[in-house]
């Protein structure tokens, strides 16, 4: 009974124990490698001003552990806002793809398309809680792991130019579907790699709905 209650009690601690070091170092190796993919026309232009954060920000809101001798609760909530470029590059690879799936370049011919993102979604808050209950002959154990993405939306603003000269101009905003997810048997590693999985899909998504805007401006 005693090596039951000793092993809870690690595993417990090791669990609880999520700080903001500790959850860098699941995040940025996913993110790190994300590289923009080549654009090899010069028609086709993505940029952004924003330049903040430099590094993903790690912000820890909530960070309590209470051991008793019947029962343990922990508490870490953590607010993660990814860096500035790997957000664009995310969002602009998405775009890149999509221009050249849905073959942007027929509708714009000759013309000059310049995006210039705005606001970009990349933002989450990390949630680790529970407590457990030690009785004399067992224990019970009550764990809640979730993330939940912030609803910011997509907001860019584009200009069409054709021989050098604006023959269009306009903003757009795509709505961000993203949706909170919750953990029920997965390392915290894979879960919050998963998380960014569908991350990649959600801006993919975006791209996609952004290119179909400039279509529909191009044809009209």
């Amino acid at each position: 009974m005693k090596n039951i209650i000793l092993l809870s009690i690690l595993v417990l601690f090791s669990i609880s124990c999520v700080t903001t070091k500790k959850y860098a170092s699941i995040v940025d190796p996913k993110t790190k490698d994300v590289r923009a993919e080549s654009n090899l026309n010069d028609w086709l232009l993505v940029h952004t001003e924003q330049a903040e954060p430099q590094q993903t920000k790690y912000n820890q809101k909530k960070n309590s552990f209470v051991p008793a001798i019947f029962y343990w609760g922990w508490n870490s909530t953590i607010e993660c806002e990814l860096d500035f470029n790997t957000r664009l590059e995310y969002v602009r690879n998405g775009i890149y793809r999509a221009a050249d799936s849905l073959d942007l370049k027929q509708y714009a011919g000759d013309k000059k398309i310049e995006i210039k993102l705005k606001d970009i979604p990349g933002k989450f808050l990390y949630e680790n809680k529970g407590n457990t209950i030690i009785v004399v002959v067992a224990y019970a154990v009550s764990v809640f792991e979730a993330i939940s993405p912030y609803p910011i939306n997509l907001t860019y603003d584009y200009t069409i130019t054709n021989n050098g000269e604006s023959n269009a101009q306009g903003e757009g905003s795509i709505q961000n579907k993203e949706q909170p997810l919750g953990n029920r048997k997965h390392s915290t590693k894979k879960f919050t790699w998963m998380y960014l999985d569908e991350y990649k899909k959600e801006t993919d998504r975006m791209g996609v709905e952004l290119v179909k805007d400039l279509i529909n401006e191009l044809k009209s």
